[in-house]
């Protein structure tokens, strides 16, 4: 019977002589889904197991889809262990001396020995298992959105931690909801960094007294540290308040840039050679500044230089061409602390306010005084203030919120932060689409035009439009989109390019830069890939839902008021 439907099926001639029609199978067999778009499973890891066991023969582009593949099939992986170690903490309750075993009542309540258990099978520490017990506790109760987005694939382990390490703060289901509602949607497509900074603005904004009342307790603190290393060297660190920190790093970056370019030495190590000159007395901060000992034609010698002084260009063999040399043609500068006021001086890309240093933590209230060990050079040459860059909203300001402040590479400050740096500050005006949340105007009343052009760029982009970079504009270059003179230098042509992503655009093959009349810039990758980095939006977060109004004076709720807030049913 068998032989009989063979025969029927493919005819009484030889196998071989049946030709084989390709047209009919076109469509049938669909082409494979890219890696990077597949849902992330145990059939993906089969897949990607068997078609990556020879990287050799992948080309460029199915290199990056199967690393990205790989990467999405890590995130499910920890995913599922995370739900395995909130059972597991769950089957683990906390003990109490008096009744024994319990029940939790919250999902962070397991016993202390579950950790052991962990540890051990993982060759884990203790501390280490039992931050991965709670955070898949914290997950599954009170976290379920992020925990979903991490078995897909679309956030991995550090941004979930980072997530769970804010939700933390607040207090309430309802709060840390809030916070996934409000991060969720764009984590996918940001850097670590990227995700603390809207994080750290969302719990300010779901908390504002909260984030003052945390920020002065660690503000408390503040501490100077000094700790062996291998080879005779040692650290020295500081944990200080942000703008206290953010304005010392731009002092040093300021005088190590006055050293020159004859000086061999890197960035990196002329900052740690000024700091213990400073430290120690060797030198004053007024001895030397930028304005008068750095030479014109001063140039970093290798790329970790973030703050390059105008006129600067890369060494030779790296510079970009001639329009879109950095200060070639006084268009597409690097952005430098250097020049004095309204001679090529930085701008000041935030809103009111954005420039000056921190006032003395003495005066606050609750602090003591900071003494007066060690003479300050409070006159003379390169006295003058560190450039702060500090964007916060009019109605900030003026009291009638308390929406987060941003400190320009750092991220998002408690608002009252915010005003103290306010107070001595210099204030410029910022124009933005209340829609989109880009910035269309400038204030500014003492630049020419070349420089007002380049304020306008440098304030609309806030940081290096590379979607990963988070340097500000304040020290990067200002880049053609398309090469001068084909391309125009206006601000529909111009970004604010960091030194390292500048030259990757301008000599690496296959990179692409494409500018949109909507500010956002699409980069395209050799391997075709593209991603988008959008302008800052400077418009307001939206903030909680306000209280229910008190009852007015005289109002009664009660029995015999006529208004029973719990009447009872109509039977």
């Amino acid at each position: 019977m068998i032989e009989h439907v063979f025969e029927q099926l493919v005819g009484s001639g030889p196998l071989e002589e049946a030709p084989f029609d390709e047209a009919a199978f076109e469509g049938v067999v669909p082409d494979p889904e890219p890696w990077s778009r597949c849902q992330p499973s145990g059939w993906l890891g089969l897949d990607l197991d068997g078609r990556t066991a020879e990287p050799g023969r992948l080309d460029d582009a199915e290199l990056i889809e199967a690393i990205a593949g790989f990467d999405h099939l890590s995130s499910w992986a920890a995913a599922r262990q995370a739900r395995l170690l909130a059972e597991f903490a769950r089957r683990r309750p906390a003990i109490d001396d008096q009744s024994g075993p319990r029940r939790s009542e919250t999902p962070s309540r397991y016993s202390e020995f579950a950790a052991d258990e962990v540890g051990l099978a993982l060759c884990l520490s203790r501390t280490i298992a039992a931050d991965r017990l709670y955070t898949g506790a914290m997950l599954t109760a009170e976290l379920p959105a992020t925990l979903a987005a991490w078995e897909q694939g679309t956030i991995d382990t550090a941004k979930v931690r980072a997530i769970v390490e804010a939700a933390v703060l607040l207090t309430g289901a309802e709060q840390r909801a809030a916070l996934e509602r409000r991060v969720l949607p764009r984590a996918g497509e940001q850097t670590l960094s990227q995700l603390r900074a809207a994080l750290r603005r969302g719990v300010l904004v779901l908390d504002p007294h909260g984030a003052e009342a945390r920020h002065r307790e660690a503000r408390k603190d503040r501490r100077v540290v000094v700790g062996p290393d291998a080879e005779g060297m040692a650290s020295l660190w500081a944990l200080l308040s942000a703008p206290d920190a953010t304005a010392s790093y731009q002092r040093l970056c300021q005088l190590a840039r006055a050293l020159g370019a004859e000086d061999p030495r890197g960035m990196d190590a002329r900052r740690a050679d000024l700091l213990v000159d400073l430290l120690t007395g060797r030198r004053c901060a007024a001895a030397a500044t930028p304005d008068q000992d750095a030479p014109v034609d001063a140039c970093c010698p290798s790329d970790d230089c973030d703050c390059p002084p105008p006129g600067d260009c890369p060494p030779p063999g790296d510079c970009p061409p001639p329009g879109d040399c950095p200060g070639g043609d006084g268009t597409s500068d690097p952005v430098g602390d250097d020049g004095p006021p309204g001679e090529g001086s930085p701008p000041d890309e935030g809103s009111p306010p954005d420039e000056g240093s921190p006032p003395d933590e003495g005066s606050l209230p609750d602090e003591g005084s900071r003494g007066t060990g060690g003479r300050r050079c409070s006159s003379g040459p390169g006295a003058g203030k560190p450039l702060v860059h500090v964007i916060v909203p009019i109605t900030m300001l003026m009291g009638l919120d308390d929406q987060p402040g941003e400190l320009v590479g750092h991220g998002p400050i408690p608002a009252a932060l915010a005003r103290e740096i306010a107070s001595g500050g210099t204030w410029r005006r910022l124009l933005t689409d209340p829609q989109s949340g880009t910035l269309l105007d400038y204030g500014r009343t003492t630049y020419t035009p070349p420089a007002a052009l380049a304020d306008h760029v440098r304030a609309r982009d806030l940081y290096c439009r590379s979607p990963i970079c988070n340097q500000r504009a304040a020290t990067a270059d200002l880049d053609h989109t398309i090469p001068y003179p084909d391309g125009p230098t206006s601000d529909d042509n111009l970004y604010a390019g960091c030194r390292h992503d500048h030259r990757a655009k301008t000599h690496a093959p296959g990179w692409h830069v494409d500018q949109h009349p909507d500010g956002t810039i699409t980069w395209t990758t050799p391997t075709g890939h593209t991603y988008t980095s959008r302008p800052h939006d400077y418009r307001l977060e939206p903030g909680p839902d306000p209280p229910d109004p008190p009852d007015p004076p005289g109002h009664n709720s009660g029995p015999g008021s006529g208004t029973d807030p719990d009447p009872p049913p109509p039977f």
